[in-house]
């Protein structure tokens, strides 16, 4: 599927706008409510749980890897 330019832009300043977004509401909650501690702590369960994830999928991808040849 070919995209064109200006649909890959429009995506780019899209993603571009909502990252800055994000970023703003993420830090008018982690600093102006009340929910700052809740805040932190839901994001570092977050990318504990992402990087476990990462390094369990390694593990899985590591012993199901079906053996060469030479090695049987």
């Amino acid at each position: 599927m070919k995209y064109k330019r200006s649909e890959t832009k429009v995506a780019g300043y899209a993603l571009l706008v909502a990252s800055i977004l994000a970023f703003i509401i993420y830090a008018y909650l982690l600093f102006n409510t009340g929910l700052g501690i809740l805040i932190l702590e839901l994001t570092v369960l977050a990318a504990i749980a992402a990087l476990l994830a990462v390094l369990g999928w390694i593990g899985y991808t590591m012993a199901t890897v079906p053996k060469k040849k030479d090695e049987l």
